[in-house]
């Protein structure tokens, strides 16, 4: 079984073993009804169980069987009994592992209060019988009873009358069924009706049904670690075999990825950050700007008259213009600071754990350096700077105010540093 077929056959199963469960608990219901009319084979027990002798008065209908029985002190030995057989034309009678429950539909009326005893009459091989019973508090009028397989029970008294005979098997077969009078040995009277008797069960018992699929899962997940691990070994073997080959892969690949990445955020004329290397940086910054109010300022700055560099002295001056720019801002920061080029002539350094005055204070320096520095041998160097400290969580708000302070030292001359409000 490969991967795509455990894939389906699983799901499959785990969907067939809820079906049959709920299938179990809701349904597969089991049903053998006798319902009593004239011609049914119901008898009037004439010889108890017990030894004792049977009376009264049996009277056959269309929809019932009736037991007319009268009770004296006197002779507290009587007792009335009904026979229902239920198995006909040699037949083996009713498997009573199949069912779980009896129910019977009585019509019950008595002069005083009295019990039934439900009597089970079972057969092995055909040679020996087995009684079970239990009883039943019968309520006035007619009503259904139902009564567990599991409470029956075989009574003392059979138990040492029947002594070294076998023990009833699951698999014993109810031969008849018997409604006798109860314990109550006072004067009475007793109307009995039997009209049906019903034996209920399962199709299939749940713990036959759990035991099977208990055992379907076994089979299959035993089968299923055994193929796993027959594949893994495969794998580990074919794995073993690629082992070098995929380390220089990886090599070669990690090596790739790095360069890409330094690629990715660096300018690659002046080896500065470009804007995706700081993002993390910034990311950073406004966290701990956020949790425990750290400062942090930024220098924005850039090159005065650049065009015309361009225009007058062609990229190539303008580019080296840019390139010994960014090494002398370089060696003037601190080493915890960032430079990156934002755009163009424009420049930006990340000064961390700095407040306002500070970043001028850098700006200014920055400022006189490039002034006085020969950066251009075709001509004179200046940069304008705005500066502004971190005051809220919001970045653009932050690069926005350095911009236009940027915007004013422009606007007011030039080389010169101008503070954000």
């Amino acid at each position: 079984m490969n991967q795509q077929q455990r894939d389906i056959y699983y799901p499959v199963l785990f969907l067939i073993s809820l079906g049959l469960v709920l299938w179990q608990y809701l349904g597969m219901e089991r049903n053998l009804n006798y319902s009593l009319n004239e011609e049914s084979p119901i008898s009037l027990s004439t010889q108890l169980a017990d030894g004792r002798l049977g009376k009264g008065l049996l009277l056959r209908q269309q929809n019932k069987a009736t037991l007319f029985c009268n009770i004296s002190t006197s002779q507290q030995s009587d007792a009335c009994a009904l026979q229902l057989k239920l198995v006909e034309n040699n037949q083996t009678g009713i498997t009573l592992a199949n069912f779980e429950n009896i129910q019977l539909n009585l019509s019950f009326q008595s002069t005083a209060p009295d019990s039934i005893w439900l009597q089970v009459f079972t057969h092995h091989n055909k040679k020996h019988l087995h009684l079970h019973q239990q009883s039943i508090l019968p309520q006035q009028g007619r009503a259904t009873y139902s009564i567990d397989i599991d409470d029956l029970y075989q009574p003392s008294w059979w138990q040492f009358a029947q002594r070294g005979s076998q023990h009833a098997s699951p698999d014993a077969k109810v031969t008849h069924i018997s409604l006798l009078t109860g314990d109550n040995s006072q004067d009475k009277n007793i109307e009995l009706s039997l009209h049906s008797a019903q034996f209920s069960g399962k199709w299939l018992q749940a713990k036959d049904l759990y035991l099977a699929l208990l055992g379907i899962w076994l089979v299959s997940i035993t089968y299923a670690f055994f193929s796993v691990t027959r594949g893994v070994k495969e794998q580990h073997q074919q794995s073993n075999k690629h082992a070098l080959e995929l380390n220089k892969i990886n090599s070669y690949l990690s090596i790739e990825r790095d360069n890409y990445e330094f690629m990715a955020k660096t300018d690659p004329l002046t080896s500065c950050f470009n804007r995706a290397g700081l993002s993390s940086i910034f990311g950073d910054i406004i966290i701990e700007y956020a949790e425990i109010g750290m400062p942090a300022s930024i220098v924005l700055f850039d090159i005065d008259h650049f065009k015309k560099i361009n225009d007058q002295y062609g990229h190539d001056e303008g580019d080296k213009v840019l390139v010994n720019l960014a090494n002398l801002v370089r060696q003037q920061i601190r080493e915890g600071d960032y430079l990156a080029r934002w755009g163009g002539e424009e420049f930006l350094v990340v000064c961390t754990h700095t407040r306002l005055k500070g970043a001028c204070a850098l700006a200014e320096h920055l400022r006189q350096s490039i002034e006085n520095t020969i950066l251009s041998e075709e001509t004179r160097i200046t940069s304008s700077f705005g500066v502004a400290e971190i005051n809220s969580g919001f970045l653009e708000q932050w690069i926005k105010r350095a911009d236009e302070a940027l915007y004013q030292a422009k606007e007011s001359g030039r080389n010169k540093v101008v503070a954000a409000n």
